[in-house]
């Protein structure tokens, strides 16, 4: 999620029993930004979007 509605996510997966979910946040806002600045935060946030799922590459 975007850190707009970080808190958001965090206070519904503590109401749901699952305070321990791991969320990874982007910086807010993404629509407004240009595209070329979008695609660079999408690859700086690759591997530590795979880490935060625990995915193996």
């Amino acid at each position: 999620m975007t850190q707009e509605f970080e808190a958001l996510a965090h206070s519904m997966a503590a109401n749901a029993g699952r305070s321990g979910l791991r969320v990874h946040v982007l910086p807010y806002p993404l629509e407004s930004r240009p595209e070329d600045e979008v695609r660079r935060i999408a690859r700086e946030h690759w591997e530590p979007l795979l880490q935060t799922l625990a995915a193996e590459v």
